[in-house]
Formats: structure tokens, C-alpha cells, sequence
């Protein structure tokens, strides 16, 4: 029978170019890695190898099964993976988000309804990693700030999420009733970097801004609480932290892009573990909702 590790010492000596050499990074002998290739040669029926005196080479049978049999380790380190995400799943939720909201709220949610399970989450504006992760059982349940249409998958919606521009009262924009982006592209505008999709929004909608970026929340609220600079916050962010509201005016923009609805997407496996949550959603109470 064929055995794994017979594969990779194949594919160590094609990579390491001659048959000491690969003994050597496998840390076996000479003689032994000889004997392991010739019983594969044994199991497979065809030679792999054309030898010659004090010198061995890969023929072209050899070099078709290295290139077969990366292919075959590679699925293998895939399959083992997903088993490994797939028994994770079952004790622990975790969560993949377009946005940091959502994350705030399924937590919250998600602890209250089960206690005893371990759940973790994941900021990631990029869909593709968001579905592949699900698809892969390296997610339970994905956010999306649009919905899909697939057989494999529940999608319900959450909540919507609506951007507001903040400024202290004696700022000119205060006088706004409301604001689109044109009104602020060029203006200095406080923003933090862990947003998820809301950075890149605000980057193709006010390209002539300088957008300063800060890491640390902690930081980002002494410099607003210091700086007359504006800044962007959300009704849920402005519902979850009351500090927020001090000193500033809150601004709705009236553009599409700062109107965003969010979708959670899951496998219909997993339809009886979320059942509650569109229901709970419903009735968040958003101020009790922590930024952890």
C-alpha cells in the first residue's frame, strides 16, 4: 500500500535535486530512502527513476508523479484542515464580518443564547475569504452587507447600519441638516482603521480627503474629544457607546453608500443553532451591546 510520507520523500527528491541530498532533510539514510522508492515503484508498477551508475534521476514517469502527487498532499492538507474546522464548529461559533456592528451584535446574542459555548470572531471586508471560510468550516455564520442566493446556505437579514459625520457644535459643517459626501471630499476626517468595509467606502467616496487613520480606539477618542476634526460614526456605534455623543453633532449623509443593511449567511446544517437569531436581532437592545 501507498503510504504518505513515501510521496513527500518523492517530492523531496525532485525538489532537493539528488537522492543524499533529500535523505539528508528527511533525516534518514541513503539506503533506506533507496528502498522506500523502490517499494512505491513496487505498489505503483512502473518505474519512476532511471538509474545509472552513482546517479539516479527522476524519468518522465517520475516527474508526472511529483507533479500528481503535490496535487494529492495539498488536498490532503485541505481535507484534514476542514475536518479540523468541521470538529471545532461544533463546540465553538465563530463568526466572519464585513463590518465590526454586526460582530457587536451576534456576540451579544450568541452568549446570552449559549452560555457555555466559546465564541470568537473575525474582521475581514474581503468576501471571497468571508464565503471560502464558510464553505471550509473556518466560520459557522458570515456578515454581509448584501444578500446571496445559494441552495447551500441560509441568508437572513440582520439590521441596518447608517452612517453619520460628527462635529463639535462650533464646526461650520454643524449647521448641516444633513451632508453627502461631495460636501466633505477634501476635508481632514478622522476615521478607525478597524471598520471593515466602511474604510474602503470612505476612500472611494472622498478620494481628495485626508483620512487619518488610527488604530487605537482609545486614542481615536482623545483626539476627538481634543480636535475639532470630523469623524464618522454610525447609529449603532452612537447607541452602544453614549460618549459619543458628547460634545458633537451628529450629521446623517444622505448618500447610498452610507445606508448599509446587513445579511447573515450560514449552511442549513446549522438552521436549528441560529433559528433564534433573526427574532433576537430584532429586539437587540443595542445599548447593552460592548465593543469586546
Amino acid at each position: 500500500m501507498i503510504e504518505f510520507y513515501q510521496l513527500e520523500q518523492l517530492l523531496t527528491i525532485a525538489r532537493e535535486g539528488t537522492l543524499s541530498k533529500a535523505a539528508e532533510v528527511l533525516l534518514i539514510s541513503q539506503p533506506a530512502l533507496t528502498r522506500s522508492m523502490q517499494r512505491l515503484e513496487e505498489e505503483l508498477g512502473i518505474k519512476l527513476f532511471n538509474r545509472k551508475k552513482n546517479k539516479i534521476e527522476l524519468n518522465q514517469n517520475g516527474k508526472l508523479a511529483v507533479e500528481l502527487f503535490e496535487k494529492l498532499l495539498n488536498e490532503k492538507e485541505q481535507i484534514i484542515s476542514t475536518l479540523q474546522a468541521y470538529n471545532r464548529s461544533q463546540f465553538e461559533i465563530n463568526i466572519g464580518s464585513c463590518a465590526p456592528a454586526p460582530i457587536w451584535g451576534l456576540k451579544h446574542v450568541l452568549t446570552k443564547q449559549y452560555p457555555d459555548m466559546q465564541i470568537h470572531d473575525v474582521l475581514d471586508s474581503h468576501e471571497d475569504v468571508l464565503l471560502n471560510g464558510l464553505k471550509n468550516y473556518e466560520f459557522s455564520i458570515i456578515v454581509l452587507n448584501h444578500p446571496i442566493d445559494d441552495s447551500h446556505y441560509e441568508c437572513v437579514k440582520l439590521f441596518e447600519e447608517n452612517l453619520f459625520l460628527s462635529v463639535p457644535p462650533a464646526h461650520p459643517l454643524a449647521l448641516f441638516k444633513d451632508i453627502s459626501f461631495d460636501d466633505l471630499n477634501g476635508e481632514s476626517v478622522l476615521l478607525l482603521s478597524r471598520i471593515g468595509f466602511w474604510n474602503e467606502i470612505c476612500q472611494k467616496v472622498i478620494p481628495q480627503s485626508h483620512l487619518l487613520f488610527q488604530e487605537d480606539g482609545q486614542v481615536f477618542n482623545e483626539l476627538i474629544k481634543a480636535s475639532a476634526l470630523p469623524n464618522f460614526r454610525s447609529d449603532i456605534t452612537m447607541l452602544t457607546d453614549e460618549r459619543e455623543k458628547e460634545n458633537r453633532v451628529a450629521i446623517p449623509i444622505i448618500n447610498d453608500e452610507a445606508h448599509v443593511t446587513y445579511y447573515a449567511i450560514y449552511d442549513k446544517n446549522n438552521k436549528k443553532l441560529f433559528a433564534f437569531l433573526q427574532e433576537a436581532m430584532k429586539n437587540i437592545n443595542w445599548k447593552e451591546v460592548t465593543h469586546d
